[in-house]
């Protein structure tokens, strides 16, 4: 009965994260825009043709998926996401979406690659949840975690300018959408670790050195610029990927 009362508490929490940020012009315009130049970083290591996308919000993932002709199942904990990929995906062959949370998600099969895109940091127990989801990989495949960095250039100079105490600490966006904690290139390795993963490479993706709102109107060439500078500084970017397989 506690397990279920968790689990209620869960859903209502997903819920209303779900309310705030998703899906608004910042959302769909300038962050997927960045965004993206992750899932470029993280498509070589893709495998197929079974794929388990964890979390599903406007099918980024899940359209690059499709295109290398993988089959995808989605696992998505809240209902308006949900609607929206049975919207866009219906229930074809190629897609099917679970509306679940992840702690209560079971697999009917075994994937090639796992992709746990910015979920990891909105789970009470990351470690516990990890371990699960390797035992769902083929003795083969890959897990790819992608997730904001919490010492990122932008969230440094906002501590230093008093708009927060800490880079490390949560911020209102982080508040609203329910982030129950950062992580840094380190902690990020050493979650994986302790979850029982094999890092075989981990990553910063996209130096960011303002707010969102301050970089809506930049043109595609000069975020290109902040995503090749990036590369020289990645404890510095907004985004780490880490792609991990099984020991």
């Amino acid at each position: 009965m506690a397990g279920d009362s968790n689990l209620d508490a869960l859903r209502a929490e997903v819920e209303r994260a779900a309310k705030h940020y998703y899906h608004s012009p910042q959302q769909r315009g300038i962050d997927n825009r960045a965004k993206r130049f992750v899932i470029e970083r993280c498509e070589p290591y893709l495998k197929g043709p079974r794929v388990l996308e964890l979390g599903y919000v406007d099918g980024e993932w899940t359209d690059v998926l499709l295109a290398r002709g993988f089959q995808v199942d989605v696992v998505e904990g809240a209902a308006a996401h949900v609607e929206h990929a049975r919207a866009r995906f219906g229930s074809g062959h190629a897609v099917r979406i679970f509306h679940a949370l992840f702690q209560e998600f079971e697999p009917d099969c075994v994937y090639d690659c796992i992709v746990a895109g910015d979920m990891l940091r909105y789970l009470p127990e990351p470690a516990t949840f990890l371990r699960r989801a390797s035992r769902w990989l083929k003795d083969d495949g890959v897990l790819i975690a992608t997730l904001p960095n919490s010492r990122s250039l932008h969230r440094r100079i906002g501590s230093l300018m008093g708009l927060e105490p800490s880079p490390l600490g949560p911020n209102e966006r982080d508040r609203e959408v329910g982030n129950r904690r950062g992580y840094d290139r380190y902690e990020l390795r050493a979650l994986l670790q302790q979850s029982g993963l094999a890092v075989r490479g981990l990553h910063g993706c996209f130096l960011k050195p303002l707010s969102s709102a301050q970089m809506e109107g930049w043109d595609d060439a000069l975020l290109r610029a902040f995503l090749d500078v990036g590369d020289e500084i990645e404890d510095y970017c907004w985004f780490l990927y880490a792609v991990c397989e099984k020991r």
